[in-house]
């Protein structure tokens, strides 16, 4: 890790940094020493500061309230500028102040009227409390009028007349108050309607799931045409689990009928062209037989090249992409076979030289170009070859994706011979690159 600014160690010692990089920062301090010492002299670089301007002492929260306000004089409001850049308690309680003010400024002014608050009670229990007093009310005036009656009733008894039945001045009869607390009118939710059902229209009717057709037999399995779409599948026309990389190259080659060529592909041109630039091999020269601008799945590929009569040694030379010798062997046969393998992914080019006896100086050949598969494109057909055995559309895509045309070619004739007259098979086999 580099080190780190200034500017980013300040926001590390204020807690300001993300807490990712904050862990990084940590790990760097442990490691860096120059980092750690610019870290522990800070403090002190800020209270010399502090002393040097006259701002050691945090101001008051009435002096940080009246510099917001600009109500200081000049010498008063540069002393807190300055202490309030080295203070980050300060600064903060400045930024927290003009937050506030700002916010209050925003509210405007407020108009409080009486009685504004009070809210209008209503309901059941505002009832139930002026019932209550009615009904202590009345009780108590009864009362008052049942006990007068009485004492008026032992002074004013009528005289009995013989013969006559005693006449009794009745009191006034008063209904009887209840005082007991009344009881809260029960609330009964009304019942709600019944609701109709609504009436659901008619639903569309259903399509038929449409049957795959069979459009190519392969096999175990078979290219079916399913909602307008070419798949590939199993021989009954089943859905096929087939991995989502090889998926995407089987269907392409499905739709297109052809796959674009990999830069392995570029890289062996560009070695063939700048290898053969400028030289022309003489006619003893020997002449290369493969491989020659080709894509090899092995990794020690077999070189051959024609036969030169009164030849009595060969040379044969292998060249990386940047033009270093990696092979270098002489044999008495037209056939060589590297003991080492090569590099996959790797694009090379080669020559061969006759001679013929010992004194005799090397005779070269043009320059030929080939690749050898990658091991992401090898581990694909291994996988091709393994889970889908027998199938030629798999196999053909795998290859011709990884620029093995010739294997993929073969594939596709094969699949033809199997579907004679089908006008995909022939499709997948023109679409092939170089045909």
């Amino acid at each position: 890790m580099d080190c780190v600014d200034r500017i980013e160690l300040k926001n590390y010692l204020r807690g300001n940094c993300p807490p990712e990089r904050m862990l990084a920062i940590d790990q760097h301090l442990s490691e860096c020493e120059e980092c750690r010492r610019l870290v522990e002299h800070a403090p002190v670089v800020a209270g010399f500061a502090s002393v040097i301007t006259g701002a050691e002492d945090c101001p008051e929260y009435e002096e940080l309230s009246a510099y917001v306000e600009g109500a200081l004089d000049s010498a008063k409001t540069k002393t807190i500028r300055t202490h309030a850049n080295l203070c980050e308690l300060c600064a903060r309680d400045v930024e927290r102040i003009r937050e506030l003010r700002s916010h209050a400024a925003l509210r405007g002014k407020v108009i409080v009227k009486p009685a504004m608050s009070r809210r209008p009670r209503s309901g059941v229990f505002v009832y139930w409390r002026q019932a209550l007093a009615a009904a202590s009310l009345g009780g108590l005036v009864a009362a008052v009028l049942f006990f007068g009656n009485l004492t008026g009733k032992t002074g004013l008894q009528n005289p009995q007349v013989a013969h006559n039945p005693p006449i009794i001045a009745e009191s006034p009869q008063f209904p009887a108050v209840d005082n007991t607390k009344p009881e809260q009118p029960s609330t009964v939710a009304a019942e709600p309607s019944p609701v109709s059902a609504p009436v659901k229209a008619a639903a569309a009717p259903v399509k038929p799931a449409q049957t795959p057709k069979t459009v190519l037999r392969d096999g175990r399995y078979a290219v079916v045409r399913s909602d307008g779409k070419l798949r590939l599948a199993k021989k009954d026309g089943s859905a096929l689990s087939v991995g989502s990389q090889m998926a995407a190259i089987i269907d392409k080659k499905l739709r297109t009928g052809k796959i674009e060529n990999k830069p392995v592909q570029m890289a062996m041109a560009t070695i063939h062209l700048r290898s053969g630039e400028g030289y022309v091999a003489p006619p003893s020269a020997p002449k290369a037989i493969a491989p020659v601008d080709k894509l090899m799945l092995t990794q020690k590929p077999t070189f051959n090249w024609s036969e030169v009569e009164l030849a009595e040694q060969y040379r044969i030379r292998i060249f990386d992409r940047a033009g270093n010798l990696v092979v270098e062997q002489v044999v008495n046969d037209n056939v060589f076979s590297p003991s080492n393998a090569l590099q996959r992914g790797k694009a090379y080019s080669w020559r061969v030289g006759v001679r013929f006896s010992e004194t005799d100086s090397w005779t070269e050949s043009a320059a030929s170009g080939f690749a050898i598969v990658s091991t992401e494109d090898y581990s694909t057909i291994s996988r091709a070859r393994r889970d889908f055995p027998g199938s030629h559309i798999v196999l053909g895509a795998v290859y011709e994706s990884a620029g093995l045309f010739e294997e993929a070619a073969a594939e596709y004739k094969a699949l033809l011979r199997a579907n004679p007259g089908s006008e995909l098979a022939d499709k997948l086999l023109k679409g092939v690159a170089g045909r």
